[in-house]
């Protein structure tokens, strides 16, 4: 049922300059029971394809990293890979050693991360690879390895190829949400995002004037993210709750929440994202169905984001 709806959604036939090619689509771990790998059990990770182009740009390192790593590593070497990190709790992260290309002394990686005021990407990188936490020493690590400090409210151009903008998102530290263009191909990745009403400030320093009252800072974050979506052909936005076991303090949005971001900002496709570990195909499913009827009257098309899937970026 679920791929049947899906190749049916799925737009075919134009060929499209940048591509978004699904990792991991599971959020807080990878999970692997036999009910849910219709859509897939790896950990958060993105890939954007430009066609015709030797480009790596990736969205995360969860555990679907690795696999996407190994099938690099077995043809291309001597290439730049880069990383946009949304934030770095370990479902984002942990498949960063495990990638294959970063063993390889003629290739480089380079990261684009937020800072915190506790610690640097830099540090806790570094930290997956103490001998405590995996018995993979640091000197094995043979790529060259670039790190960049980036901040909320930013743009800036990988290799001249993509622009990339960046929006704090309401998540613990200072998780950033993406946008990303290629001449008229555009997406955004929201996640992981909660719901910010009633004073549920979860990002660090989101809100440094203390005048505002918790209804101000709620219209004030709820319009810039509108604002940041607008004009994107496709967001992917973390729906790991539903409106009925909605936990706000952990960090993660709902479909109906989603789409309702994505009506008021005019986007044309909605793809649901960071898959509750304990959903089953059918839930997933679920989650889809219980925004159809409404989305396809606003005029967006609602999906769910399936591992090795890829969706094209313009209409």
């Amino acid at each position: 049922m679920k791929k049947t709806r899906l190749v049916i959604l799925k737009r075919l036939g134009d060929t499209l300059s940048m591509k978004l090619k699904f990792l991991g689509v599971r959020g807080s771990r990878p999970t692997h029971k036999r009910n849910l790998l219709g859509y897939g059990g790896n950990s958060t990770s993105l890939e954007f394809c430009l066609e015709g182009e030797n480009f790596y740009l990736f969205l995360d390192g969860g555990s679907g990293l690795a696999w996407r790593g190994d099938q690099i590593a077995k043809k291309d070497h001597g290439k730049k890979f880069h990383f946009l990190v949304t934030h770095t709790h370990w479902d984002h992260i942990l498949g960063y050693p495990f990638f294959a290309p970063i063993y390889d002394e003629r290739n480089t990686l380079i990261f684009y991360a937020s800072k915190t005021t506790r610690s640097s990407f830099t540090d806790l990188f570094f930290g997956l690879q103490r001998m405590s936490n995996l018995p993979v020493p640091i000197s094995h690590l043979k790529a060259k390895l670039n790190f960049e400090t980036i901040v909320p409210d930013s743009t800036f151009l990988i290799e001249d190829k993509v622009t990339v903008s960046t929006m704090q998102l309401n998540h613990q530290g200072v998780t950033l949400g993406y946008r990303i263009e290629h001449g008229n191909d555009s997406v955004c990745i929201i996640t992981d995002n909660a719901p910010i009403e009633n004073g549920n400030f979860l990002g660090e320093n989101m809100f440094t004037d203390e005048s505002l009252s918790f209804i101000e800072k709620q219209e004030l974050f709820e319009a810039k993210l509108v604002k940041f979506l607008t004009g994107a052909h496709t967001v992917v936005f973390d729906t790991h709750f539903t409106e009925d076991n909605l936990k706000p303090d952990w960090g993660h949005s709902t479909p109906h929440r989603a789409l309702d971001f994505c009506s008021k900002a005019g986007v044309k496709r909605l793809i649901l994202f960071h898959h509750a570990p304990e959903e089953n195909d059918s839930a997933v499913d679920d989650k889809v169905q219980s925004i159809f009827t409404k989305a396809c009257h606003l005029g967006i098309e609602v999906v769910a984001a399936s591992e090795n899937e890829e969706w094209e970026l313009c209409a």
